[in-house]
Order: structure tokens, then C-alpha cells, then sequence
């Protein structure tokens, strides 16, 4: 392995990422730097490497769920679930805080991203929250945690990603993130619980309102199983779901709820391709950025290096955790993916660990890098909802809310079962 060539791949990155440059640009620049110091003749790879990545059928699916996203964003889709789950639970002790966290994970169940989750269902849960008495601490937590449900609980983002590099089954791996994603929200449930204020609730509960809000609540409520049920029942692939989805979508919100009109259409798709153009960004320049590690032969040389330690298989993937939780500070969660998995993967299938398994453990320290400061996405989404509020006093607020998701991944360490239950 070419010593040089690392140095120039590591040098290369860290003074484009301290100059500014956006982490995408800084990725592919320190890849084609290194690619090109091993012999210009290798850069005959990086066109192969990027046709062979983009015509992945699975990759399709993306574009699909950022679009699908941000119809039910704009759709206010986040809203009609809140206020149903809102008038069931309003009146209990905690139940603003457990109806947010309903909210948060149904609607992780459509979109697959935890930022769409946090703005959909943050901005309505949060000022709620805070009217019913809730500390900072929780109520932002609750956002926080609640949020990053959205790339655990399918469909996932991260997840298709992960399929696409490893080859392993989407439909299996979003089926192993259900039972993960629900003990969280049950964790979520119970601190709310624990936490929220004692105080007296006066709004008069209205069975005839909770079961009419419900009703209306139907077409919302059918989508994650429109989009998942047939992935699960085999009636179509991942891709094709998320292409059903977008037109489930579409007839939700312009003919059931009319909350969205045609002319709102062209706004949404810019908005949505935006957004497509930065994943896709990223996922260009990690592409590049990987092909650099994998010519001056890196990945193998870990794996070998792990394999001649004699490290068991908890040492391994405590070692993985330590790197994600470093890198989880400094780069967004794509990035941290496309980079770590090709390096990680065939370290841990050799040290004996289940792909379906591993790609759960990876989502879960990627929910613990969305909140990890100081680029923790979900921490800025809040600081969108709330601008009066410093960046500082919500990540303090925000942070201890990563016990919750710890004992979450600390439990499916323990009992893997949880993980690999639906997926086999």
C-alpha cells in the first residue's frame, strides 16, 4: 500500500474541508488527488466505477422518495397525523409528547428521511409542547430522536444505499429495521412519560372528535401501507414502491386533502430536485472518494489488519461505533455511508457479523450522527423551525437525548433477534 498516496488522499481532504469547500466537492477532489498520484492512468476507473454505481435499478428509488417526501411535506400530511394522535392522547399526562412521537413514526414509515420528519412534525409538536409545559430538554429530544426514525423505520435512504453497496436484500433490510425502530419509539414514549410536566389538562376530550379525526386520518394513515405492503407481499420492488408512493402522493394531497393545487406542482419538484441534486452530489463524490481507497488497496488492508489482531467480533464493531461517532461530527450521514461501508462491510461479514444485521447497526449510529454536534442535521432543522433560538441552546438541550438512542442500539447488540426477527 502506497503510504504517499494515503497521505496525499488525507491531506487533500482535510485542507479543502478547513477552506470551506462543500463535503461532496472535498470528497471527489481528495479522490481523483489520489487516483492520480498512484499514475493518470488510473483515472480510466472513475467513469467505470460511476456507470457501474448509477445504474444500479435500486438507486432509482431516491429521487422517487425525496420527491414523495416533499409532496407530503408540503402536503401537511405531518400535521393531519399529529392532530389525530393529539386529540387521542392530548389530555394524558406526557400525551402531546406521545402524540409527536406517534406522529414521528408514522411518518417515518412514508418518507425515509429524518430532516422531512423533523419539519413536518416539529414544527407543529414543538410550539404544542411548549404550551403544554414541556422543558426544552424534552420536548427537544423528543424532536431530536423522533426525527431520525425516519432513516430507521422503512422505507430508509440510508438503507437503499446500503443495499446498493453490499448487495443484500432491501425488502429484508427494511423489514429488520421495523422492531429497532419501534423500541425506540417505545423508549421515547416512556421518557415522555417519565418527564413531561404535572400539570392539570383542561380541554374536554371528545370520543365523536377522536373517532372523526381518525377517519379523516384513513387516506394517511393507508400510506405506509401502500408503499411497504407490497414490497413486503412481493407485489413490487423497492423502486417501484417508491414510484407507487409518489403517485399516492400526488392523489392524497391535490384530490383527498386539496391541500396542495397545481399550480404548487413546479415549486415542488424544483424543491425536490434541489435536494436530489445535493444527494446525488454527495453520492458522486464519496463514489470517487471510495474508488480512491480501494485502488491504494485500504479496505483490504484493515481487514486483514483486523483479521491478524485477533479483534472478537464486540471489539470490531466497537470499533466501528468509536468511527462513526467521530466522523458522525464532522460529515452528514451519506457521506459517512458511501465512505465507511465498503471499508466495514467485508471486516464484518468476516468477523462472523449478518449483513441484514449489520446495515441495522449502521442506520442506528447514523440516527446517532444526525444529532451529534456540530453538524447534527437534525439539530439545524430545528434551529429552521425555531430561529430565535441559538444553535447552542438547542444542541444542549437536544444532545442527552442520545441515551435513548444507545440503549436502543446497545439492546439489539444484545439481542440480535430484534434486528433479524422479520427479516428471515
Amino acid at each position: 500500500m502506497d503510504f504517499i498516496t494515503i497521505a496525499v488522499l488525507a491531506g487533500t481532504l482535510l485542507l479543502l474541508l478547513v477552506l470551506g469547500v462543500p463535503v461532496a466537492f472535498a470528497l471527489g477532489l481528495a479522490g481523483i488527488a489520489a487516483i492520480w498520484t498512484e499514475g493518470p492512468q488510473f483515472l480510466i476507473q472513475l467513469p467505470l466505477t460511476l456507470i457501474k454505481s448509477f445504474s444500479d435499478v435500486i438507486l432509482i428509488a431516491l429521487p422517487l422518495f425525496v420527491l414523495m417526501g416533499e409532496i407530503l411535506y408540503r402536503g401537511k400530511v405531518g400535521q393531519q397525523l399529529f392532530d389525530m394522535a393529539n386529540v387521542w392522547l392530548g389530555r394524558t399526562r406526557g400525551g402531546t409528547g406521545m402524540a409527536a412521537v406517534f406522529a414521528f413514526t408514522f411518518f417515518a414509515a412514508i418518507v425515509g428521511s429524518s430532516m422531512a420528519s423533523v419539519l413536518s412534525i416539529g414544527k407543529i409538536a414543538i410550539p404544542e409542547m411548549q404550551r403544554r409545559g414541556y422543558s426544552k430538554k424534552l420536548s427537544y429530544g423528543l424532536t431530536a430522536v423522533g426525527g431520525s426514525l425516519g432513516i430507521l423505520i422503512p422505507p430508509s435512504i440510508p438503507l437503499i444505499i446500503y443495499a446498493s453497496l453490499t448487495d443484500t436484500s432491501p425488502g429484508k433490510l427494511f423489514m429488520a429495521g421495523v422492531l429497532p425502530g419501534l423500541f425506540v419509539a417505545l423508549l421515547l414514549v416512556v421518557w415522555c412519560a417519565w418527564k413531561s410536566p404535572r400539570t392539570q389538562i383542561n380541554d374536554p376530550f371528545s370520543l365523536k372528535l377522536a373517532l372523526l379525526k381518525t377517519i379523516q386520518s384513513l387516506p394517511d394513515l393507508m400510506l405506509p401501507i401502500v408503499v411497504l405492503g407490497g414490497i413486503y407481499l412481493g407485489v413490487y420492488t423497492p423502486t417501484e414502491a417508491a414510484a407507487v408512493g409518489v403517485i399516492y402522493a400526488i392523489f392524497l394531497t391535490m384530490v383527498v386533502r386539496r391541500t396542495i393545487k397545481l399550480r404548487d406542482l413546479p415549486s415542488i419538484l424544483k424543491e425536490s430536485l434541489k435536494s436530489n441534486a445535493m444527494l446525488l452530489t454527495i453520492i458522486l463524490g464519496a463514489l470517487l472518494f471510495g474508488s480512491a481507497l480501494t485502488l491504494i488497496g485500504l479496505p483490504q488492508m484493515l481487514s486483514s489488519a483486523t483479521q491478524n489482531a485477533g479483534l472478537p467480533q464486540w471489539g470490531v464493531l466497537l470499533m466501528f461505533f468509536l468511527i462513526w461517532l467521530v466522523m458522525g461530527s464532522f460529515l452528514e450521514v451519506i457521506s459517512i455511508i458511501l465512505i465507511t461501508v465498503p471499508v466495514f462491510f467485508p471486516i464484518a461479514v468476516a468477523a462472523g457479523v449478518d449483513p441484514i444485521w449489520f446495515g441495522i447497526f449502521m442506520v442506528i449510529n447514523m440516527e446517532i450522527s444526525v444529532i451529534t454536534p456540530p453538524v447534527g442535521m437534525n439539530l439545524f432543522a430545528i434551529k429552521s423551525i425555531l430561529p430565535a433560538e441559538s444553535l447552542g441552546a438547542i444542541t444542549k438541550a437536544a444532545v442527552p437525548s442520545l441515551v435513548i438512542l444507545l440503549i436502543g442500539l446497545l439492546a439489539m447488540w444484545l439481542f440480535p433477534v430484534m434486528a433479524l426477527m422479520l427479516a428471515t
